[in-house]
């Protein structure tokens, strides 16, 4: 039996991981329960590279983005969108159109999950008001409680977002193994 053709498509197998892990997907384990409960503390996600090549984000997305300053991913929900002005007070968020749109509530998000999970845990009752410029996105986690987030680190950039989480998983390889 001859090697050449195996090493060959071995080659070749590893060739195209690597070009799919650099340039489409990637994985990252998360830390911190900012995203709970939709994503926890020592899950997986998978992020699309490529989500954003055609189009924008979108209100509502999960990203993998790295804030300004900073060498740290972290995993939020896009809150606003560019031109958005976003009023946050206790567990609501009202996003308005733009500036200029003193009382027209254009939409308001249900974050039905973190507003319980808020109750139980407590939350800010304070006004905030943010703009969201262009090529800009304000970010929150879903545990607004204890997520550090746009409202203290500022919206995110255009270019520091990775990719968009597609799928989330969790991996115990010793599950069933008491250490």
């Amino acid at each position: 039996m001859k090697w050449h053709p195996i090493l060959k498509g071995l080659l070749y197998a590893f060739i195209i991981a690597v070009v799919i892990r650099v340039f489409v997907i990637d994985a990252f384990s998360v830390s911190g329960d900012s995203m709970s409960p939709t994503i926890n503390d020592k899950e997986y996600v998978i992020i699309s590279r490529v989500a954003y090549l055609f189009k924008q984000p979108e209100r509502g997305d999960i990203i993998v983005t790295q804030p300004r300053d900073s060498y740290k991913k972290i995993i939020k929900r896009i809150a606003g969108i560019p031109g958005d002005r976003l009023e946050i007070f206790g567990t609501n968020v009202v996003i308005k159109k733009d500036r200029d749109d003193v009382g027209k509530i254009v939409e308001s998000i249900d974050f039905s999950e973190m507003n319980s999970y808020m109750k139980q845990n407590g939350g800010q009752e304070d006004v905030k008001v943010f703009t969201v410029d262009p090529y800009e996105y304000f970010v929150l986690g879903d545990n607004r409680a204890v997520s550090i987030d746009s409202r203290r680190l500022g919206s995110t950039d255009a270019w520091g977002i990775k990719g968009k989480v597609i799928a989330k998983f969790t991996y115990k390889p010793f599950k069933y193994i008491n250490l």
